[in-house]
């Protein structure tokens, strides 16, 4: 965890509570989610958590609103529902230099009291008992990482559409290895889980700092690291599908800071002890985020492919991987698929011709 250049002012209150969870919401100009999110987590029915919430050098009113909330009393032109309730749970760090998400959670961590963490995108929300419900899990089943699923949503939390259930509904009775093995099989968000503390930090699971697709680079990592992980079939987080992000974005050369990410993670793997134990699997894992996903990137999300780009991952694979299509994962996908990625790795310019006058041909017939 690499230090700042510059000095972070913590805006929080002094206490001596250790509450059971940290919630850890970096915030990078939000001001207009703000009451959706921390709101969302003020109003947990369980209450014995501290929010710590980290200002990436945000150039709109993010930093004054987060002021008002961890004010010792909110006022009701800020969230009519949270004013009467204490807030010195709430903590603000505000740091003068942008170091991104992954950054911001760093510094959160080494701040954080709480047994266990949870990680809050400031665009997102939780459920009303998102902290209760983790907490009973964990102490019932003394477990260091409780896996839950999460519901999209669009414009408010209270317009809740499609639940996600990534790893199945059968996996909440899947434990130790066979729950391990399941999120092989089904990658899940960072943010999806109540970690216990020292689970990343014993593991030295920090974040990568200053860069995009931070969380591919330590998120499995942490999940295979849990020794008694539970996963409980309740969509506790509102995750928000409607607003702009590097993820959803076209023409953003940050995509390809996937390639640095999954280098990382692979690092964090063999250094751990996992990887051999999971070695063809982690490959396959590997193949996708740093080939396979990343030359499909190329070709779909520029309006003209980057060609410098393109040939780097074609031709960097094999120096990480020097015999990735030996992989059975990767040489037991369907025929169409791997057609698919030959043609897209040979003939990158020629698909994405092919794809804009398929676009054309289809807003024509519509």
């Amino acid at each position: 965890m690499a230090p700042l250049t510059q000095s972070i002012t913590s805006l929080a209150m002094k206490s001596n509570h250790h509450p059971a969870v940290s919630i850890i919401m970096p915030v990078y100009n939000a001001e207009k989610f703000l009451h959706d999110s921390v709101g969302s987590i003020l109003l947990q029915t369980c209450q014995d958590f501290e929010l710590i919430c980290f200002n990436d050098a945000s150039t709109d009113g993010s930093l004054r609103l987060l002021k008002e909330f961890a004010a010792p009393s909110i006022h009701p032109s800020i969230h009519p529902s949270i004013h009467a309730y204490p807030h010195e749970r709430v903590r603000v760090i505000d740091s003068p230099v942008n170091i991104k998400q992954g950054g911001g959670r760093n510094r959160a961590l080494a701040e954080a009291r709480g047994e266990y963490v949870m990680f809050v995108d400031a665009d997102d929300a939780l459920r009303s008992d998102a902290v209760a419900v983790c907490l009973e899990t964990a102490r019932r089943e003394n477990a260091d990482m409780v896996v839950f699923d999460y519901a999209r949503f669009s414009s408010s939390p209270a317009n809740i559409g499609e639940e996600i259930c990534q790893l199945g509904k059968d996996a909440s009775g899947l434990r130790g290895e066979d729950l391990r093995r399941r999120i092989l099989d089904r990658s899940t968000p960072v943010w999806s889980a109540m970690y216990r503390k020292e689970l990343i930090t014993d593991n030295g699971l920090f974040f990568p700092e200053k860069v995009f697709y931070e969380d591919n680079a330590v998120a499995l990592a942490m999940q295979l690291s849990a020794k008694t992980p539970v996963k409980i079939n309740e969509a506790l987080y509102l995750y928000r599908f409607d607003n702009s992000s590097v993820t959803r974005s076209t023409n953003n050369y940050h995509f390809f800071g996937r390639l640095a990410s999954a280098v990382t993670l692979m690092d964090h793997l063999k250094r751990l002890g996992l990887y051999e134990r999971y070695r063809e699997k982690l490959d396959f894992i590997f193949i996708n985020q740093y080939f396979t996903h990343s030359i499909f990137g190329c070709i779909y999300r520029f309006d003209r492919v980057p060609m410098l780009r393109h040939n780097y991952i074609r031709k960097t694979i094999s120096r990480h991987l020097p015999d990735y299509r030996s992989n059975p994962y990767f040489k037991a996908q369907p025929l169409r698929m791997k057609l698919k990625i030959f043609t897209h790795v040979r003939f990158p310019r020629l698909i994405k011709l092919m794809s804009n006058v398929s676009r054309r041909l289809r807003r024509a017939g519509s």
